[in-house]
């Protein structure tokens, strides 16, 4: 997209700008900037709204827009809009201890249950059981292998969901992020992405950091997880790690795709990943955590 120079000096107050790298980048007065174009302003506004609210709240460095001479953090050109951030060449972050990793992912959490989003993006994180169910019964005559083993699996499976309380963890815009250092501060690049469900960005994490760390590191993070939210979302936090989203994602990955013994394969990896997180965290999954007929 070609973009009118003149527009930046007018909305932003900036003294001189230049393309460093058009249309993404540009020289200012005041350093380099970064552009993004957006064509949902629904989209737009949330991301707005996030990380000014992950700054305020958690004192965390993000990548928020800069605000024009009006105030606004964005501005409309054509069939987009625009909005500027300060771009960061530090280098990453790849040493975090362990308990900022938890108080990170404790920030996602608070900041994401304040914010609110597009009913488009207000996934449910209740567990689908019978919608999976269903899908299951159509990998009968496509791989009835994987199909006897993931059958035989309900029994385990009832026993990692909840009775009465569907989890009520919140979307959050974790998909492609990137930490990174100024000046020794921890910097979250969030991207333009539509937020992702919870159990997506929650256990993936949690997974994320069972196999790259040890088991002390990784209490440490867990705990620093929980300490840094309410009971309320402690409980929901706890109830997506145990339940089986990797048996879902399983049948769903069959029904799109070939590969099954590859498929089935990965799943099993992350089924016995999950016992030993449940085991290692000391997981309650107690007599009421039994799916009701």
């Amino acid at each position: 997209m070609k973009m009118d120079v003149a527009g930046l000096l007018k909305e932003f107050g900036f003294e001189y700008v230049s393309w460093l790298e058009e249309p993404k980048t540009v020289l200012t007065n005041v350093g380099k900037k970064k552009l993004s174009y957006w064509r949902e302003r629904d989209l737009l506004e949330y991301h707005l709204n996030f990380r000014d609210r992950f700054f305020s709240q958690y004192g965390l460095l993000c990548n928020r827009m800069i605000r024009t001479l009006d105030g606004r953090g964005y501005i409309q050109y054509g069939d987009f809009y625009i909005t500027i951030h300060d771009l960061i060449e530090e280098s990453y972050a790849e040493d975090l201890y362990p308990e900022m990793k938890g108080y990170l992912l404790a920030a996602l959490v608070g900041t994401a249950k304040s914010t609110t989003c597009s009913p488009k993006y207000a996934y449910s994180s209740e567990f689908p059981y019978r919608e999976t169910l269903t899908a299951l019964t159509t990998l009968k005559p496509l791989y009835p292998k994987s199909y006897t083993l993931l059958v035989n699996l309900i029994p385990e499976v009832k026993k990692r969901l909840l009775l009465d309380k569907p989890s009520r963890l919140p979307p959050a815009p974790y998909g492609g992020y990137r930490l990174k250092r100024v000046m020794g501060q921890l910097f979250f690049e969030a991207s333009d992405a539509p937020p992702l469900p919870a159990y997506k960005w929650i256990v993936n994490e949690i997974h994320s950091w069972f196999k790259s760390m040890e088991t002390e590191s990784f209490t440490k993070s867990w705990d620093a997880l929980l300490n840094g939210v309410d009971d309320e979302m402690q409980a929901h936090i706890i109830q997506s790690v145990i339940e089986p989203w990797e048996w879902r994602s399983c049948i769903l990955a069959l029904q799109q795709a070939s590969h099954s013994d590859q498929k089935i394969k990965q799943f099993q990896e992350e089924w016995e990943a999950t016992k030993s997180i449940i085991e290692t965290l000391q997981l309650s999954i107690s007599d009421r955590r039994v799916f009701a007929k």
